[in-house]
């Protein structure tokens, strides 16, 4: 019979090239309202995430950080589509690398339930909300091109910033889970596979950053 090695939460743990302290995680999860329309990290966040760090965790996962300023889910959403936000995105990782912790940033666009007027969908759709009907537009190929190219810049501006990885947010029912959703993506074309927008997001963002 073989027996599994024991392994401890306390354990550490490696992902690719990063090693964690421990398997403990902190998922990301967005506040609002410390932030404004410029999409940039305050101070504040960057107490937040410290304190979070001192708590002992192996890894942190930032909250959702928008790629393009049209995919937010709120107004007041950290942003990750200009260079302007690498020095308050910079304070944030330098924080928690004080505390001996990694730190991943969650890239995110929401898709059909973005904030804006004209929300962009894998195929036309009408969502209904509490709030009344949510009409999404087809994007055209090229739209899906440049946020592919968004998402990659972001991971981009992620390493300028000093995060240890990204995760791609496809959950949520936001944009990359859309196109996962045979209801919201009936596209004819070769977006029409599910998984084709997400792939080649993670393939280039692998060969664009070390």
């Amino acid at each position: 019979r073989h027996h599994m090695a024991s392994v401890s939460l306390f354990d550490p743990v490696g992902i690719g090239s990063v090693m964690t302290r421990n398997r403990i995680c902190i998922p990301p999860m967005v506040i609002y309202g410390i932030s404004d329309e410029s999409g940039m990290a305050k101070p504040e966040n960057a107490a937040h995430y410290r304190a979070l760090a001192r708590g002992g965790a192996g890894l942190i996962i930032q909250e959702a950080t928008c790629v393009s300023p049209e995919g937010r889910l709120s107004m007041d959403q950290l942003g990750i589509w200009s260079e302007d936000h690498i020095p308050g995105l910079r304070r944030i990782t330098d924080a928690v690398h004080q505390e001996g912790c990694p730190i991943f940033l969650q890239i995110h666009h929401a898709g059909l339930v973005s904030v804006g007027q004209d929300t962009l969908s894998p195929s036309d759709y009408v969502l209904s909300t509490p709030k009344g009907e949510k009409h999404g537009r087809e994007m055209s190929r090229d739209e899906i091109c440049r946020i592919r190219d968004a998402f990659v810049a972001a991971a981009v501006r992620a390493e300028k910033a000093g995060y240890d990885g990204v995760e791609l947010h496809g959950c949520h029912g936001y944009l990359l889970c859309q196109f996962l959703n045979s209801r919201v993506n009936r596209r004819q074309d070769e977006y029409g596979q599910p998984e084709r927008l997400t792939l080649e997001i993670v393939q280039e963002i692998r060969e664009s950053v070390r």
